[in-house]
Order: structure tokens, then sequence, then C-alpha cells
């Protein structure tokens, strides 16, 4: 009976997970294309490079998919069991809670287990891709798109002004054309009547079929007089302009630029860098030390200390150093003392910031080292946040498990969130702010798991005004 009760709340279990999981990684990308929306549209990019942005972008957003896929698959499932009174008959049974939990509880180990090799060998990789690729995407120039009556200047070396373009968008008329010179002013402008504005066949090229037109040159400086400035006038009946358009097409860029960064390692990768990070912090310190050192710390004369006891006593003086040297070195002196304070001060501000640079560097390398974990760990304390309100709130679908699932995933969030950035301003440490939402969460885990074992009325407002008027009538005794 027990096989078939792991096998049948499994079973229950995998449905709902794999649906929410797609649902969520859906209104992720949803997300992520609004927010990059201005950088996509607008490019004449092709269906492959929008199709292997968005594979790229989904494996990013599955970090968020899968803890909120845990939740909120765990909270239906038993809120199914629930509705239909089957965990009451389980109980009756004598069943524990943690018993028709086990199944689950062994699913979210798998899960964790596979969020963790995701995100230390496959998250790197896609986000190397994805990153490389959104990069190229946000520099590449807008599509060819020429307006009547503006300026379009996105071709290089050109100036091209029209005034108006029938429906085809073909045929133009009242063509300018403002080419640039080698010292980037305007030295040849082409003007024709009408014309037809047409790709090559490779796209590689704009061709303009111009006519009845007219081109104005400036002649270069070793031909013309400096004089009276020449320029050289030419007409023509029809005139094939080629124009190149090779700085439309999206120039990829070599993964080996962005490798090295911190979200692009794994486990192994970062535990490295982290140590080379150490490394480098510590010798900086070192060598402020020695610098500071230099100035700072004066040898004692063992010569003169032995001759203290027999010297005889003097009077002590309110005389400064400086005022015992001669009143012509006094200006030279305090010059070379405030350049040399300058200088050991300058020093120390670029050792600090650089000291500084490299701590953050740390921080960021740690906080990506704890992510790798945060995540399984993650997944599997939802198991025991879902399954526990699942039971207790009775209810399954759509309804009261999303929101219940939305509002602690919000919560899990924002802590979460608020714990990294916290680190990165070297306010906790990464450990703390990274795992900080986990500490929080799981003893609310535990505790909700407590009360469905008890069945107690956790959401009853009668049990709480119970709670303190028995704490009151006690308070009061005393």
């Amino acid at each position: 009976m027990l096989k078939r009760l792991d096998k049948y709340i499994l079973k229950s279990f995998i449905g709902p997970f794999i649906v929410t999981f797609f649902i969520a990684l859906v209104i992720l990308l949803i997300q992520f294309l609004w927010k990059y929306i201005e950088d996509l549209v607008g490019k004449g990019l092709g269906t492959f490079v929008i199709a292997k942005l968005l594979f790229y972008a989904s494996a990013n957003m599955i970090p968020l998919a899968l803890p909120l896929a845990t939740l909120l698959s765990s909270i239906m499932v038993y809120g199914n069991l629930g509705e239909r009174f089957e965990l009451a008959a389980l109980k009756s049974a004598g069943i524990s809670m943690f018993r028709f939990m086990r199944s689950t509880i062994i699913a979210g180990i798998f899960i964790a287990f596979g969020a963790f090799m995701f995100s230390n060998y496959v998250l790197p990789k896609a986000s190397l891709k994805f990153w490389t690729t959104l990069i190229d995407i946000t520099k590449q120039k807008p599509a060819l798109n020429i307006k009547p009556d503006q300026f379009y200047n996105e071709i290089d070396n050109y100036s091209i002004l029209i005034g108006s373009k029938q429906e085809d968008n073909i045929h133009i008329s009242d063509i300018t054309i403002y080419e640039e010179g080698d010292n980037k002013h305007n030295t040849n402008v082409l003007i024709a009547a009408k014309g037809e504005m047409l790709p090559s066949g490779d796209k590689k090229n704009l061709v303009l079929k111009l006519e009845k037109g007219k081109q104005y040159e400036e002649l270069k400086p070793e031909v013309r007089n400096k004089q009276q400035f020449e320029h050289m006038r030419m007409e023509f009946g029809t005139w094939e302009k080629v124009l190149d358009l090779s700085g439309f097409e999206m120039q990829q860029s070599s993964e080996e630029l962005y490798k090295d960064h911190y979200r692009m390692m794994n486990v192994g990768q970062l535990s490295v860098a982290i140590d080379s990070l150490v490394v480098q912090s510590q010798n900086k310190s070192e060598t402020l030390s020695k610098v500071l050192d230099q100035y700072f710390t004066f040898n004692r004369d063992t010569a003169f200390t032995s001759r203290i006891e027999s010297m005889e006593k003097v009077k002590t003086s309110d005389t400064s150093f400086i005022e015992t040297v001669n009143p012509e070195e006094q200006k030279v002196v305090i010059k070379r003392a405030l350049a040399s304070v300058r200088n050991i001060s300058n020093y120390t501000q670029q050792i600090e910031d650089s000291m500084r640079f490299t701590n953050e560097k740390i921080a960021d390398h740690k906080i990506e080292w704890h992510r790798k974990f945060t995540l399984s760990v993650i997944c599997l304390v939802f198991i025991f946040v879902g399954a526990p309100l699942g039971a207790i709130i009775r209810k399954g679908g759509f309804g009261l498990p999303v929101i219940f699932s939305i509002f602690i995933f919000i919560i899990y969030y924002v802590i979460s969130i608020t714990g990294e950035k916290m680190s990165e301003q070297a306010v906790i440490s990464p450990f703390t702010g990274m795992w900080m939402a986990i500490f929080i969460i799981f003893p609310f885990s535990l505790y909700l798991t407590l009360k469905a074992k008890n069945d107690s009325p956790i959401f009853s407002l009668e049990s709480y005004s119970n709670f303190f008027y028995k704490l009151k009538q006690r308070l009061f005794k005393k």
C-alpha cells in the first residue's frame, strides 16, 4: 500500500511541477522581453538570432522558475489531497505526515541535485552565450529606414535626405546625399530629382539608381588652389550609386572577452579565482605597510640609548624643530615636507582604492559561489513549506495555492536580494547575505510541518485569540 501511495503522490506532484515550471518560465521571459524591448525592436533581427537569445535567456531564468514551481506544485498536490479528504483518510489509517511526504521529499532531493548540476555546469555557459548575444544585439545599428524630410546618418560617412517616398519603399524623389571626407567635412554633395532605392542581392549594399542630378565635389588640398578653394560640378542623367551596408550586420563578439566574469564560472573556477584575489589583496596590504614603514618608522640608535643613564638632566624647551633651522632654509624644509606628505597620501589613496576594488571582486565571487548552493537548498526547503501548507489550507488547483506561493516566493526573493545587496556593500558577509533567506524560511517550514502534523488551524483567528487570552491570564495571575 505504501509503495502505491508513494507512486500516487509522486505522480500527482510531477505533472503540476512541469506545468507550473514552464508557466513561470514563460512569465519570466515576457518580463525579460518587456525590459529589453527597446534594444530588440527595429534592428532587423532574424528568427534564428531571436530564438537563440530567448533560449539562452530562458536558461538564465531557471534559477527563479525552479523554486517557484517547486513551491506551487507542492502546495497544489497536498491541497488537492486535503480537499478530497485523502489526507484525513491516510492519517486515520495511522500514516504520519512525514511518511506520506517521503516521496515528495525524495523528489525534492533530486530537484535540488539537478538544480546544483545545472547551476554549476550549464548556467555559466548559458550565461556566457546569453550576454555575448545580448551585447552584440545592443551594439547593432537599427535596420535601414530612410524617412522623408529627415536626415539619415546611420550609413557610415553618408547623410541622406529625401523629400518623399512612395508606398513601395523603392521610388524616392528630391534626393540629397552628403558624403564625408577624411577630415569629417562634407566634401561631396549629390542632388537628384528622383530615383530608386534597392538592396543588393546579398543584402550587403544599398543600390541607389538616381536620375537628373548634379554632384558637387571639393578638390583635394594638393590639387586645389589654397586661395580660391575650387570645387568640381558634374551633371548626370542617370547614375547608380552603391552604399556599403556591412555596418548593419551583427558583429559577433569573442566569448573570450567575458569568460573570466564571475557569473561565467563554476564552483571550482570561483574557488581558484577567490584564492587568487585574496593573495592579491594581501600583497597590496603588505606593500602599503612596507612603504609606510619607510616614512614613519625610525630605527633606534642603540649607541645613543646606552648612554642615556649617564646623561645629565637638562631643562626641556617648547622650541619646535623648525625654529632651530636657519630661517633661509625653513621654506625649503617646509616644501620638502609638504611634497613628501602629498606623495605618501596619493600613494596610500591609490593602494586603498585598488584594495577596495579587489575586495569588491572577492565579495562578488563569493556571492556567486554561495548562489550555486542556495538554489539547490531553497528547492528542498520549499518542499517543507508547500507540502504542509497545502495540507493545512486544503485547497488545490490554481486558485488559493497560487496566491500563497507567490506571496511566500516574493518574501523569499526580497530577503534574498536584500542580503545580496548588503553583501556587495560589505555590510554583512557573503555567507550571511546569501543564506539569510534560507535561515529565515527554514524554521518557518518546520513550524508549518509541525502544525500540519498536529492538524493545527494556523489561519484561525480564534486559535490566536485563545493563545493571547491564556497568556494574559497567566501574566495577570503573576
